[in-house]
């Protein structure tokens, strides 16, 4: 509603009045001014009401569409922008100018964080390529010393500083625009028998027994991410455990990953997924990170599956992938 003109129409008609009532002339042409001003204020306020709820509708379009609305108003084509500008006062023109720099300031601003990201993510891939060097030439004179127990207990820390590498290089990738996804029919019995064979060194290094039974579950998903989510939990899986099995089995619409380790608290469970957190076990563990199950959720959701943990302390957790829920 627009008070001040209404405030400033009654105070015109209440001195019209005063002055009539003085002179004492008849109050006809104050309420004839009175009936006028009112037909006027109804026309006029619906007018207004149409005009605000036009540009009301507008901006809700635009709350739900902010880059596709900020690319109109950076426009060039008057035809594109001309409904935008219809019937703007001074103020409103300049709030346009105003998200029409701001836009061009957020993309400036993202232009150079993709760039900057890219360049770390480069890096990132560079190095990575580069430790594999000398990663390959530590295993090559494991192979070559007599002492086979010193030699396994070397290739599990090994095999823990490869996966801390690719960690630091899925970790971008996981937060980049281009994942570099390719889905496909995979066999998911495939893929936990080469992570299995991959982790062999750990297993036994930890005295550790596994149970594989094949499911036969085949899926439509990223091999290599597949891979990633189930490298992730196996290290998990030997990190937690000190003797026992670790049993792989699953159905026609999962896999399940179940050890024999210490278990997680049930207070910690809701937030195993957070960045950083670690939990009663972490604090335990000093070399945990707090990453790992971030990535693995990171992981899971870009694949659209989901990881399920059931965990009791003292008696060992089962971790459950489910495809095709979300």
């Amino acid at each position: 509603m627009r008070v001040p003109q209404i405030l400033t129409a009654l105070i015109c008609l209440v001195t019209m009045a005063l002055v009539l009532w003085l002179y004492g002339e008849p109050m006809m042409p104050v309420i004839l001014a009175a009936a006028i001003l009112a037909v006027l204020a109804g026309i006029f306020w619906t007018l207004d009401y149409r005009r605000y709820k036009k540009k009301h509708d507008s901006l809700e379009k635009a709350l739900a569409f902010p880059e596709a609305f900020a690319e109109r108003l950076t426009g060039t084509d008057e035809e594109d922008i001309s409904d935008l500008e219809e019937h703007l006062d001074l103020i409103e023109t300049d709030y346009r100018l105003l998200l029409v720099k701001l836009s061009d300031t957020l993309s400036k601003e993202k232009e150079g964080a993709s760039v900057e990201r890219n360049s770390l993510l480069d890096y990132y891939t560079m190095w990575v390529h580069q430790i594999k060097t000398p990663i390959a030439a530590l295993s090559l004179i494991i192979q070559n010393m007599d002492d086979e127990e010193t030699a396994n207990r070397l290739r599990s820390q090994l095999l823990h500083v490869e996966n801390y590498a690719d960690m630091a290089l899925n970790y971008l990738r996981l937060g980049s625009e281009s994942n570099d996804l390719h889905f496909e029919k995979v066999s998911v019995d495939d893929v936990l028998r080469s992570e299995i064979r991959r982790a062999m060194t750990m297993f036994i290094s930890s005295g550790l027994t596994v149970d594989f039974q094949p499911s036969g579950l085949v899926v439509t998903t990223d091999k290599k991410w597949l891979g990633f989510i189930i490298d992730q939990l196996i290290s998990n899986a030997v990190k937690y455990q000190k003797k026992g099995t670790i049993r792989f089995y699953g159905d026609a619409e999962s896999f399940t990953i179940e050890d024999q380790g210490i278990g997680i608290a049930k207070e910690d469970l809701p937030r195993i997924f957070e960045k950083g957190y670690t939990g009663y076990n972490g604090h335990n563990e000093k070399k945990s990170t707090g990453l790992g199950l971030y990535l693995v959720k990171k992981a899971a959701d870009m694949l659209s599956c989901e990881v399920l943990f059931d965990s009791e302390v003292g008696k060992g957790t089962k971790v459950k992938v489910l495809f095709g829920k979300k």
